[in-house]
């Protein structure tokens, strides 16, 4: 009788370590993590006066390619995002808030960001920041 509970209780210890181990590969999380090559942003809704103020804010499309030019969405429970433009580095977090939302809270500002599309190759999503500046991003794996 012994062996019988010895037994089915490591056979139930090993059910619940494999069913536990299930990894998530299909929430918005899941599928945006890493990092993503930027090939452009198009910016639009700053004014004539950002723009004169600050060079970097600029209305129009911008097109990148070289290995500095990244985002990357952590996997680290802190839930941080890298974004490198042309080798300037900024780090900040995110926050998935539905299925095809999330924001990111970076130096620009808190950006609210709603999924266009994304596959395991390509990703490309819509930030607003201030409800008037608009980003969309086009990334690639």
């Amino acid at each position: 009788m012994k062996k019988r509970i010895t037994l089915l209780s490591l056979l139930f210890l090993v059910a619940t370590t494999i069913i536990s181990c299930k990894k998530d590969t299909t929430s918005l999380k899941a599928r945006m993590m890493g990092k993503w090559m930027i090939s452009k942003i198009e910016t639009t809704g700053y004014t004539a006066a950002e723009t004169l103020n600050d060079p970097t804010k600029i209305n129009g499309t911008v097109t990148y390619g070289s290995t500095a030019d990244y985002i990357d969405f952590k996997s680290n429970n802190d839930d941080q995002v890298e974004l490198s433009l042309k080798g300037n580095r900024t780090i900040g977090t995110y926050t998935i808030t539905y299925e095809d939302q999330f924001t990111m809270d970076l130096n620009d500002g808190l950006n609210y960001a709603a999924v266009n599309s994304i596959t395991t190759t390509q990703f490309q999503f819509t930030s607003t920041i201030n409800n008037r500046i608009k980003k969309v991003y086009y990334l690639t794996k």
